[in-house]
């Protein structure tokens, strides 16, 4: 195999690697989060599996079966006493309320936690205490014709230090269109003076010479930003479901901006993982606060669902009929499992007709 063909292996291979790392990372953490709880309070846990349809694998451990099995739809653990024909003395059905609900929260909860983790790791990783630090220069415009590329650093303008985000531009605008002296650092640490002549830009009525810089992250900033995530993200998904519901977003739930399923978090993994790992941690992030948020709603099949009859049994003071109860549940699954069918259509008529992908 030749030396291209051995480059786009790896490619494919990396490309791959981001669709299971994702579903792995969206679904194990959320089932780890029942499983664990469950364990916490002493119900028995017949089976953890991550994905659905036939076992792949499987081993027994504990009382447990951990397995993987074929269809990367999400997974489940099997807690004793769900079944209505399983009368354990430990089922879950026997624990208070509280254990109960603090079971039923722990996989979205953990759904958030790693949300929070993965978004604080990326903005820790833009910690950047220098104003004058090059991430963009435009092609063709003053400052690449003077040598300035991504990664250098301004020093100075005109004689005055770099101390500020709004230095460079404040001197591009103090006398439009004359020279102004940059120094400016290498990557290797070398030093360079050019004399740059800002053009003017009628899209944004200014004189510019063409840089972007970075913008100054300090690590406590950083750290704000991983831990209002969950609460930014909340709100901005919320606002995205409105925006699709009301028809705002051209084609509404059917549409290239519509519901997506697996096949479609896959793609978006695949694109993400080209495009950088702190781009593919931050698109992790975001679909895990979608699984966490999506678990919450009270849906047959979901942990809302099961969320809600334990705060209405509490309420009205005795439990309700289990075989109603499952069957319902049931009745969920299937009109789940035919939902995600309809929309893995969707998602690979929106990929193949190029609709579908990263903004």
């Amino acid at each position: 195999m030749s030396g291209p063909d051995l480059a786009g292996a790896a490619t494919t291979f990396v490309h791959l690697a981001a669709i299971v790392g994702i579903f792995l990372l969206l679904v194990i953490p959320h089932e780890g989060g029942h499983f664990l709880l469950a364990k916490r309070f002493r119900v028995p846990v017949y089976e953890f599996s991550v994905g659905m349809g036939p076992r792949i694998v499987s081993w027994a451990r504990d009382g447990t079966t951990y397995a993987l099995r074929l269809i990367p739809l999400g997974g489940f653990v099997r807690l004793a006493g769900l079944e209505p024909d399983d009368p354990h003395p430990d089922s879950f059905h026997a624990r208070p309320a509280h254990q109960r609900l603090l079971i039923l929260f722990a996989g979205p909860a953990v759904n958030f936690l790693v949300a929070t983790l993965l978004m604080t790791g990326v903005s820790l990783a833009q910690v950047n205490a220098d104003p004058g630090k090059v991430v963009g220069v435009e092609r063709g415009g003053p400052a690449y014709a003077q040598g300035i590329r991504p990664g250098d650093s301004v020093r100075s303008v005109d004689g005055r230090p770099v101390v500020h985000a709004n230095d460079i531009l404040r001197a591009e605008q103090a006398d439009g269109g004359r020279p102004i002296q940059f120094v400016v650092r290498r990557p290797d640490g070398s030093t360079f003076t050019r004399a740059i002549t800002p053009r003017y830009d009628a899209s944004v009525g200014r004189y510019l010479v063409g840089i972007e810089t970075e913008a100054v992250v300090t690590p406590l900033q950083a750290l704000g930003t991983g831990l209002a995530f969950p609460v930014v993200s909340t709100v901005a998904i919320g606002q995205g479901i409105y925006q699709v519901v009301t028809g705002q977003i051209p084609g509404g739930l059917l549409g290239p901006a519509g519901l997506s399923g697996p096949v479609g978090f896959g793609w978006i993994a695949y694109e993400a993982a080209a495009q950088g790992l702190l781009q593919y941690l931050g698109i992790a992030a975001i679909l895990s606060m979608a699984l966490g948020l999506t678990n919450l709603l009270p849906i047959p099949a979901l942990d809302g669902a099961r969320i809600l009859v334990v705060v209405l049994e509490k309420l009205r003071g005795h439990p309700f009929d289990r075989e109603r109860e499952m069957a319902v549940q049931r009745l969920g699954l299937y009109a789940l499992l035919a939902l995600m069918a309809f929309i893995t259509v969707l998602d690979v008529q929106r990929i193949t007709s190029g609709q579908f992908g990263l903004r």
